[in-house]
C-alpha cells in the first residue's frame, strides 16, 4: 500500500514522513510506516516469538508537487491514499489554506474529466461512449458543487469505466492538522474551523504536535513514551492514523503466530481464507487443505493454542470463510 503525503508549503508533510518511519533525518522522500497494533505484541509474547513484525504502509512525501497538474501525473499515480499535511503551525488560517488546496485537486480533476468529455463528444462511437459521458457529465456536475468524487455514488462498473482515468478526488484523503505548540483560545478557534471544514467534506482527521513529536524523537523509548502522555489523554498520533488509513482502505489485521516469527498481516475487508494464503505465500495458497481459526480475543484469554484446541475456541475452516479483523490463523497447506 502507497500513502502520498501531500499539502500546502510548511504545513508539516516532511515532519509527518519523519514521525512515521521513526527517522528524523530522511534520505530522498519515501519511509516505511509499520502500522502500529497492540494485539500483535500479546501474540507475540504466548508463542514467545524471537521476531515480531508488523504490517506496513509505504509513504511518498509529495513535497515536490505544487499544485495539480498534467506534469505531476507520473509522481500521483499508483497512490493508494493521500494524506493531506493542514499547518496550523504557521498559518493564520489553515482552513483557507486546506480549503484552497482542495480546490486545486477538483479543478485538477475537472480539467481531466472536460478534457476527456471533448474527445468522446467529438468521436461519439459506440454505446460506452454515451456511458461514459453520462457518468462524466454527473461528475463534473459532482466537482462543480465543490464535492469530491470519493463521495459520489459512483458503482464497481462506473469505476471499471472510468478506469483508464486518473481521478485524485476518487482516491481516500485523510486531514492531518499540524497543531502549534501551547494552544491558545485563538489557535483553538481556527483549529476548530477547520475541523468543522472537514466535516462537512465528509474528510477525516487526526491531530498531531509535529514540533513536539520530533524533538521526543531524540530520547529514549521509554522517556518518550512519558512525554508523550503529556500531549493529551489518548494522544498517540501513530495509532490514530494507523486506525485511519486501515478504515478509508477497507482493510482488516489478521494474524499469524509462531516461534520464529509471528507477523500481522493487512488485508481488505470481506476477503477469504484463501486469499489471505495468498497474501502469506502464493505456494500456501496454491496448497491450501483448510484453516485454523481464533479470535485474537480468545487467543488471549486461552493463553496458547493447545487450550485454545481443548476449548473449543480454535475452529477448522475452509477457503471461503470471510478472514475477521483480528483473526489468529494457521493455514495447513500441502504442496
Amino acid at each position: 500500500m502507497k500513502i502520498g503525503i501531500i499539502g500546502p508549503p510548511q504545513s508539516g508533510k516532511t515532519t509527518i514522513l519523519s514521525l512515521l518511519s521513526g527517522k528524523k533525518e530522511i534520505a530522498g522522500n519515501i519511509g516505511v510506516f509499520k502500522a502500529l497494533d497492540r494485539r500483535l505484541k500479546k501474540i507475540a509474547e504466548i508463542v514467545s516469538a524471537k521476531k515480531i513484525t508488523y504490517p506496513e504502509f509505504v509513504f511518498l512525501d509529495l513535497g515536490a508537487v505544487s499544485g495539480f497538474n498534467k506534469k505531476d501525473m507520473s509522481q500521483l499515480q499508483g497512490i493508494d491514499l493521500f494524506i493531506c499535511a493542514a499547518g496550523a503551525f504557521f498559518s493564520e488560517d489553515p482552513k483557507k489554506d486546506f480549503e484552497s488546496f482542495l480546490t486545486d485537486i477538483l479543478l485538477f480533476d475537472l480539467d481531466i474529466i472536460q478534457t476527456r468529455m471533448a474527445r468522446l463528444q467529438k468521436e461519439r462511437r459506440g454505446t460506452d461512449c454515451g456511458k461514459e459521458l453520462k457518468i462524466l457529465d454527473r461528475c463534473q456536475s459532482f466537482i462543480s458543487e465543490g464535492r469530491l468524487l470519493r463521495k459520489a455514488g459512483l458503482d464497481k462498473e462506473e469505476i471499471k469505466l472510468l478506469s483508464g482515468l486518473f481521478f485524485l478526488s476518487l482516491e481516500p484523503l485523510i486531514a492531518a492538522i499540524n497543531l502549534p505548540e501551547g494552544d491558545t483560545s485563538a489557535e483553538g478557534d481556527k483549529i476548530k474551523r477547520l475541523e468543522v471544514y472537514c466535516n462537512q467534506k465528509e474528510i477525516s482527521c487526526v491531530k498531531f504536535f509535529g514540533k513536539e513529536e520530533l524533538e521526543l524523537m531524540d530520547l529514549e523509548p521509554e522517556e518518550r513514551e512519558r512525554f508523550l502522555k503529556e500531549l493529551g489523554p489518548g494522544y498517540n498520533f501513530k495509532e490514530g492514523i494507523s486506525r485511519l488509513i486501515s478504515k478509508e482502505l477497507d482493510l482488516i489485521i489478521f494474524f499469524t503466530a509462531g516461534e520464529k516469527e509471528t507477523r500481522g498481516w493487512h488485508l481488505k475487508s470481506g476477503l477469504s481464507a484463501i486469499e489471505a494464503a495468498g497474501k502469506i505465500h502464493s505456494d500456501i495458497k496454491r496448497g491450501f487443505i483448510r484453516a485454523e481459526v481464533i479470535s485474537c480475543e480468545d487467543f488471549i484469554n486461552s493463553g496458547s493454542f493447545h487450550k485454545a484446541r481443548e476449548t473449543g475456541v480454535l475452529r477448522l475452516e475452509g477457503k471461503d470463510y470471510v478472514v475477521q479483523d483480528g483473526d489468529v490463523i494457521n493455514i495447513r497447506f500441502n504442496v
